[in-house]
């Protein structure tokens, strides 16, 4: 299952938290439980920002 961190909108402040479209979240949070709906995976080979 995905997490937050595979989301191209994940922006890491640690490595266990960071930002999601300005919402605080775990880096390891199920993607399902995303709190803006809008998680988007990675592509392969996209570089992470």
């Amino acid at each position: 299952m995905p997490v937050c961190k595979d989301c191209r909108y994940y922006k890491p402040i640690d490595t266990d938290t960071g930002l999601c479209s300005g919402h605080m979240v775990s880096a390891d949070q199920d993607s399902e439980e995303c709190p803006t709906n809008s998680f988007q995976p990675i592509k392969k080979g996209e570089k992470e920002k």
